[in-house]
């Protein structure tokens, strides 16, 4: 009985580290990555030429490997690093990239590269970026680049297209951050100190011009009110000569008078009344 037991226990352990020890493994590709399957033995050793969908692989530990890259966009923020146009002024460039690879690239970019994608960010990528905006300054000036900066900065993403584009890594969004050396940053600032001081005087210039007709216009309106008024007095009165004749006069002194006739002393106590005719 304690030789069955034995032989169980031993069975058991066996068991427990036959399945410890078994190379069957499997992987969770999750949402928005991409696996590929790499063989480390035998005469397919390397990348298959499959690429893996999302979801849960079953591969043999012992002779296989399963290595996942994102497929979702990567955002990096380099270092900055100074550049140099070719007026030999000196920028400071603090570089951020948005990107994504092609799923369909991945088997080709592990080949390329052999490493993991964080790898090839601060590696071979970071390398290529700086390059291509050194290789851009040169045929700018400290100007140029000041006054077309969406220029330059489409011409390193051109640059950058054709060096890592074709091996499937898909550029959405760079931008440069570009500071200029010190010495030009102060002639840009009193260039615009300059523009600005103009563009005031301008519009102080035109508010007095449109102040100054307004008064004008003002003034024109009450000269012809003016005008009209004293045209229409004197064509009343015209009126009233024309129309003013003596019989017309004496009615209205008729309609006016109080029936009291006129009195008036000559000296003294003595009342002397003068008839009107």
């Amino acid at each position: 009985m304690t030789r069955k037991i034995i032989i169980g226990i031993v069975t058991f352990i066996l068991i427990i580290m036959g399945l410890a020890i078994q190379p069957f493994s499997f992987e969770n590709i999750d949402a928005g990555n991409v696996g590929i399957r790499i063989n480390l033995y035998g005469s397919e050793k390397g990348v298959d030429n499959i690429t893996l969908v999302t979801g849960r692989v079953w591969y043999n530990s012992w002779t296989t490997k399963i290595v996942e890259f994102p497929t979702y966009t990567q955002s990096v923020d380099y270092e900055s690093f100074v550049i140099t146009t070719k007026d030999a002024a000196e920028f400071k460039v603090d570089p951020k990239l948005n990107y994504h690879i092609n799923p369909e690239k991945v088997p080709q970019i592990y080949r390329q590269y052999r490493r993991p994608l964080a790898e090839i960010q601060q590696g071979f990528m970071k390398n290529t970026i700086y390059d291509a905006y050194r290789i851009v300054a040169n045929s700018f000036t400290s100007d140029s680049v000041m006054s077309n900066r969406e220029v330059f900065e489409d011409r390193v993403q051109n640059v950058l297209t054709k060096t890592l584009g074709k091996d499937g890594f898909v550029y959405d969004q760079l931008t440069s951050a570009i500071t200029p050396p010190p010495s030009l940053r102060q002639m840009i600032d009193e260039k615009n100190a300059s523009i600005q001081a103009r563009l005031k005087a301008e519009n102080q210039a035109k508010q007095a011009e449109a102040e100054a007709k307004v008064i004008i216009a003002r003034a024109e309106g009450q000269a012809k009110a003016t005008l009209i008024k004293a045209r229409a007095e004197a064509e009343a009165n015209q009126l009233r000569q024309k129309t003013l004749t003596p019989l017309l006069i004496q009615q209205e002194w008729v309609a006016k008078w109080n029936g009291v006739l006129p009195t008036t002393n000559a000296g003294g106590s003595t009342s002397l009344m003068l008839g009107v005719k």
